[in-house]
């Protein structure tokens, strides 16, 4: 089940900028919604000189530990910080998955718009693969979050992104923008639009009345390559929702 406010949020680290924003981005809803936060260092293991056989445990756990250090004194002597070694995609999945936390805070590593930020990293693959929700940071903190964009298609996994994002806005107290991308060229004039902006007030009327209420939700129609017009809205939005 997705929880939203969350309650325990893991922020995978490493020696970043964009990591630390991330941490000072999950602290900012930690202290809002009382959650806690823990961050997580994966420590890869590190091998021989020549790169043959197993990994040297000795030199992999002291490397550990400095990174441990060195992690607390950028981030404040109460940071909660652990590190732990193995695979550093894998090791960030399972605890999502299996320790109990609501929500993933995760830097881009200096790329800048959505665009790329989900390219090429290890946050993509993590949000490809993560069992729960999971928030990527740009390099601007986000002090306050005064609108959500939601963008969905028709499918089944996409009433549970906008119910979700409801939630999330809700929560927020943001307001929720709706959008759905048409690349039809069929849709060229505003009676063929008729169909998906239909289409479009019913799915968002199928939200609980106390959501659509808290979120205000506005619908917006485009009209051109999805991935386009969804990063053109968001220049407009201080938080991306989507499944």
């Amino acid at each position: 089940m997705l929880r939203f406010p969350p309650k325990k949020i893991l922020v995978p680290l490493d020696f970043s900028e964009n990591s630390v924003t991330a941490w000072k981005q999950a602290a900012a809803l930690a202290e809002r919604f009382g959650a806690r936060v823990e961050g997580l260092y994966v420590q890869e293991w590190l091998h021989s000189a020549m790169g043959l056989g197993v990994g040297e445990p000795r030199a992999t756990a002291q490397a550990s530990l400095r990174a441990l250090g060195s992690l607390r004194l950028r981030l404040g002597p109460g940071a909660d910080v652990r590190s732990v070694t193995g695979s550093v995609n894998e090791t960030i999945l399972s605890w999502g998955r299996h320790l109990g936390f609501d929500l993933i805070v995760m830097g881009t590593h200096g790329r800048t718009g959505l665009e790329r930020a989900l390219k090429g990293s290890i946050a993509e693959i993590i949000v490809r693969n993560s069992s729960i929700p999971v928030l990527v940071v740009r390099e601007a903190l986000t002090p306050r979050f005064r609108s959500v964009l939601a963008p969905v298609n028709f499918e089944p996994y996409s009433r549970d992104g906008l119910l979700f994002a409801a939630k999330t806005a809700a929560a927020l107290g943001a307001r929720l923008t709706v959008l759905h991308v048409l690349s039809s060229p069929l849709y060229g004039d505003s009676t063929a639009m008729d169909g998906p902006k239909q289409l479009l007030a019913d799915a968002v009327e199928r939200l609980p009345a106390r959501l659509r209420h808290a979120c205000r939700p506005k619908l917006r129609l485009a009209l051109g390559k999805p991935s386009e017009e969804i990063v053109s809205a968001a220049d407009e939005a201080d938080l991306v929702v989507l499944a």
